[in-house]
């Protein structure tokens, strides 16, 4: 890719959001073009900016992450969703990547900011990032739907 990749970061802690904003915006190949606080707002973020990937916090208010990871991808069948969390053993992990999301990362400490920016890369390339943890609760509830 020539042009820099173009991130939409919504999260509900205005601290990791700076912080992260910050870590991204020394990063040549990656251009943050927008922030925003509830899914609501990352759903008009990404429409506005039509970025390659999002950064979703997997527990957002107004409109409920996993509405948000649908509608921002029904909108835009390219753009990459990755959620953002605190526990990658949350339940919600599964349901953000049933809407669609490519992946799941826990958030991290500033000094492990670069695996959210490998993470970005590699998913634009069509890599789907799941911790085992998050791929032993997508199996289980696979096996409670299969006949």
């Amino acid at each position: 890719m020539n042009r820099p990749i173009r991130v939409v970061l919504a999260d509900r802690d205005p601290g990791f959001t700076e912080s992260l904003g910050r870590y991204l915006d020394q990063q040549p190949h990656i251009k943050l073009v927008a922030v925003a606080r509830d899914g609501q707002g990352a759903v008009d973020a990404c429409r506005e900016f039509m970025p390659d990937v999002a950064l979703l916090d997997l527990h957002l208010p107004v409109l409920d992450t996993v509405r948000a990871i649908a509608a921002i991808i029904e909108h835009n069948q390219r753009v990459k969703v990755l959620a953002l969390t605190e526990n990658p053993e949350d339940r919600y992990t599964v349901e953000a990547v049933k809407a669609g999301a490519s992946g799941c990362l826990e958030k991290s400490e500033p000094e492990n900011y670069h695996k959210i920016v490998s993470a970005i890369q590699n998913v634009l390339e069509g890599e789907v990032l799941i911790s085992p943890r998050l791929a032993s609760s997508i199996l289980e509830e696979f096996q409670r739907i299969s006949p």
